[in-house]
């Protein structure tokens, strides 16, 4: 026995730092629990299986793991196949991105002890995809699950071997070994590892090798007792775009636009953050639009982002090929670093939603010539020299407006609101398909309140978000959305924010009658509109918030 890590026993784990008894002469014991865990067989396989699909669990530096191929073998030896699948889709989607031996696609297998019995249950072959592929380069790996079914029916094997041959091949997010070994047997978890070279090297706990060891020792343990336990994940993300086309879209546009941004960032605020989870945005935003429009989504829709704020997404969406317009109450410095086609189609006005200044749809079938409804809105404005003073402007002045927008576009519209604020829960209300990603609760008079969850709500909203101010805006903005016909979807999305949740819409029956009579009783039920003009006037008068 090697000495002991006072660190890892408070976690209960020692370090082991011996040639392995266990596996065989090649393979070096690392760390092992000091006492039996309570887990059994079935949860360590169940965890182990899910990190081998998401190696990200124990690395913060991969994306993702693509399958390639999976061999599942009848329990008890591998002279039976039970399921054998391949991957159609195994080609690298980043054509600039480092490689490692890619097209070796064939499965390593490894020895182990004759005296456990070991046989294999399954073998994958998989790609791991690093979270900057142009950084550390992407390779494959197998992964073979293995059990003793006659001798040790309780204890099981997961490998790791990557499609290397020498140690300074292996990339930054793997431990640099030959292979690795996570064994439960006769209670015991333990790591090993087959060195590339010389084992010796791998006795000191200093060395980044070893500590890595420790780390996939206490991501198996914490993995299967969760399992044991019956942990669930409180998000599920990916459930309205496939994660890999996401994640692909993602990757390609930050390497094209993040230097750019992050370099020339004129606001206040942190680029690090408001440039990534733009970006995020925008690729979730597109691979939305192939999945309703098709490939050519370009040619058959527009978009409008309300309340536009720093135009990043706007930027991106529009140098990527798309039609659109951005709006905010203020102009924003930002908008100067754009390109001037960009810089076009960034406008600064308010939000009026029509249904505010147009009369209402029965009065119009009576009186068709009418084009507003008369309506009068007293707006109290102060003044550094003279004293304060009321403006009424009338309906016919908001519709004529040039700094008045009244959301009335194109029937091939999409509209995007991002973290927009008061406009949020007007959105599902103007009659275009929509993505809103709720943040700041606000009624349908501008002012800010506090919604709650509904005790019966729609799929999972309550579970996943608790009943927190923000849950209570989600779920109260996705009521609003289903009441007036929308059918609505819910996507947790990958971006660096806990105010994350997007709702989308873009089925709704009653679409060409909107505004329906349902939106306006919607309004009404919520409190009503009163004070929404006189509030977003006076927007153009104030500072823009940061989020």
């Amino acid at each position: 026995m090697g000495t002991v890590n006072l660190g890892a026993q408070r976690d209960g784990f020692q370090f082991d730092a011996k040639k392995d008894r266990v596996l065989g002469d090649r393979w070096y014991s690392m760390y092992s629990t000091r006492e039996p865990v309570k887990f059994k067989q079935e949860h360590f396989e169940i965890a182990m299986m899910n990190v081998i699909r998401e190696p990200n669990i124990n690395s913060s530096a991969i994306l993702r793991a693509d399958i390639l191929s999976k061999v599942t073998y009848k329990y008890g030896g591998p002279d039976v196949v039970v399921k054998e699948s391949k991957c159609n889709e195994s080609q690298v989607a980043y054509p600039e991105a480092k490689k490692l031996n890619i097209d070796d696609l064939q499965v390593r297998e490894v020895k182990t002890s004759a005296d456990l019995d070991l046989r294999i249950v399954e073998k994958i072959v998989r790609r791991i995809v690093p979270r900057n592929p142009y950084k550390d380069a992407i390779m494959n790996q197998t992964c073979l699950v293995m059990r003793s079914p006659a001798k040790y029916p309780d204890s099981s094997l997961i490998v790791y071997t990557p499609h290397l041959n020498a140690e300074d091949e292996c990339p930054f997010y793997i431990p640099h070994v030959k292979t690795v070994g996570i064994l439960l047997h006769e209670g015991i978890l333990s790591v090993h590892y087959i060195p590339f070279h010389n084992g010796e090297l791998l006795q000191d706990e200093s060395q980044r090798v070893v500590r890595t060891a420790w780390r996939l020792l206490q991501t198996a343990n914490k993995h299967s007792t969760g399992v044991m336990q019956g942990y669930e994940k409180r998000v599920n993300h990916d459930q309205v775009v496939d994660k890999v086309k996401f994640q692909n879209r993602y990757i390609n546009l930050k390497k094209q636009y993040s230097k750019f941004l992050v370099d020339n960032w004129a606001e206040s605020t942190d680029p690090t953050k408001h440039v990534f989870e733009d970006i995020a945005i925008a690729a979730f935003l597109i691979e939305l639009w192939h999945k309703i429009n098709g490939p050519d989504c370009k040619d058959k829709m527009q978009f409008r982002d309300l309340g536009c704020g720093n135009g990043v997404l706007c930027y991106i969406l529009i140098r990527e090929g798309f039609k659109g317009v951005g709006i905010d109450a203020r102009h924003r410095k930002s908008w100067a670093i754009y390109p001037n086609e960009v810089q076009a189609c960034l406008k600064e006005q308010v939000i009026v939603p029509s249904l505010l200044v147009r009369p209402h749809p029965d009065v119009k079938k009576r009186a068709p010539h009418l084009e507003h409804n008369g309506g009068l809105f007293p707006v109290k404005v102060a003044h550094e020299v003279i004293a304060p003073a009321t403006v009424v402007y009338t309906s016919e002045d908001l519709l004529r407006s040039p700094q008045v927008n009244v959301a009335e576009f194109g029937p091939n519209t999409f509209i995007i609101g991002n973290h927009s604020d008061e406009l949020t829960c007007w959105i599902p209300l103007l009659g275009y398909p929509f993505m809103v990603i709720p943040c700041c609760s606000h009624n349908f008079s501008g002012q800010r309140v506090r919604f709650n969850v509904r005790k019966s709500t729609s799929k999972g909203s309550s579970k996943v978000l608790a009943n927190s101010t923000y849950a209570g805006l989600v779920d109260h903005v996705s009521y609003i959305a289903e009441r007036v016909g929308w059918k609505v979807e819910k996507e947790m999305l990958r971006i660096p924010s806990t105010r994350n949740a997007a709702l989308i819409g873009y089925e709704n029956p009653s679409l060409s009658q909107f505004p329906t009579q349902e939106v306006y009783d919607t309004i009404i039920a919520d409190g009503g509109p009163d004070g929404w003009i006189q509030n977003t006037m006076a927007l153009m008068t104030r500072s823009p918030r940061n989020h």
